[in-house]
């Protein structure tokens, strides 16, 4: 039966899926170190070429992949087109000014969502935060994560709830007009405020018996963490690019199809 409130997860078996929670969340971490060290939108544009490689691989559903990369629209014209049409009708050129910088900075948020969809779709919510938790965060995160997410998709999922009672008292809600949602919403608030309000005590205990503690002695983890060849071969990967980059900004060593950044 199809979810009525999607999933972030993909549950398909992949060699990113079998990896360890812990190696992917330390890759994500290594991407967002990239997204600064890299130097110009070259280097920007083969982290694109990586992401798209790596959802590939991941076997991340392309309506996802396409409702992300359409929510970027906005930004992308905000940042390149809006100003390049701007300076051709001062009389300049459309790749003057910080054109390389926008580039560059529109490119990062493209390569962001890529390497995020391809390894954040390959875990469920409770290997994310028992990732964290084996990594050291402190357990008041991890519990605080989960517990806002799964709320997340509960408090939806009672919003369709609502809206089907609703529909069958003949009030008529309208989902498919963005503005007439909008004017419906009042209606919706205070049924919506008395759901998530009983279900706040379920859901601490809930996730209490799921194996969150406060104290380290009582803490369980749902998921066996096991940190194998193929992990070390995926943080590997990461820590050496991250690496290069790096000494190709301090002018270290050069990569040959990617320009070195101007002192």
């Amino acid at each position: 039966m199809k979810r009525r409130v999607p999933v972030i997860y993909n549950d398909v078996d992949t060699w990113f899926h079998r990896r360890d929670p812990r190696a992917k969340l330390a890759v994500f971490v290594l991407m967002l170190l990239y997204l600064y060290a890299a130097p110009t939108w070259e280097w920007m544009l083969a982290m694109v070429v990586v992401g798209l490689g790596l959802v590939v691989a991941a076997r991340v559903p392309p309506l996802w992949i396409g409702a992300l990369l359409a929510l970027q629209i906005p930004n992308v014209l905000g940042i390149l087109a809006f100003p390049a049409i701007q300076r051709m009708v001062t009389g300049g050129s459309a790749f003057g000014g910080n054109f390389d910088f926008g580039l560059k900075l529109a490119l990062s948020w493209q390569a962001a969502l890529l390497i995020s969809a391809s390894l954040f779709t390959t875990m469920e919510l409770t290997e994310i935060t028992d990732g964290l938790r084996g990594l050291g965060v402190p357990e008041l995160v991890c519990f605080t994560l989960e517990y806002v997410l799964l709320l997340f998709y509960i408090t939806i999922s009672d919003l369709f709830r609502i809206m089907d009672g609703m529909k069958v008292k003949g009030l008529p809600i309208e989902t498919k007009n963005p503005i007439k949602f909008a004017l419906n919403a009042p209606s919706l608030a205070v049924p919506m405020f008395m759901s998530v309000l009983q279900r706040s005590n379920t859901m601490m205990s809930v996730l209490t018996m799921r194996g969150y503690s406060f104290s380290n002695r009582d803490r369980e983890l749902r998921h066996e963490l096991q940190f194998d060849a193929g992990d070390a071969l995926l943080f590997g990967a990461g820590v050496v690019v991250l690496g290069g980059t790096l000494a190709a900004n301090f002018g270290l060593i050069t990569v040959p199809v990617l320009p070195s950044p101007t002192p």
